[in-house]
């Protein structure tokens, strides 16, 4: 039975640990993506002014 127990704990313990994991892994995602954001919009500010227009087609 302590062996149960034991066990169970263990288990509880793993999926805790890759619980938090997860979510250390998506919060740094989610960083890196929002510097990548942040440094397209600044590469269409620094390209605005070469062009002589406010709007650039990156779909083209």
């Amino acid at each position: 039975m302590v062996d149960s127990i034991s066990g169970l704990t263990n288990v509880a313990v793993a999926l805790q640990q890759q619980k938090i994991s997860e979510q250390i892994s998506t919060a740094v995602l989610n960083k890196a993506q929002e510097v990548q954001k942040q440094q397209g919009q600044e590469a269409l500010q620094l390209i605005e002014p070469a062009t002589g227009t406010q709007h650039i087609d990156v779909h083209a």
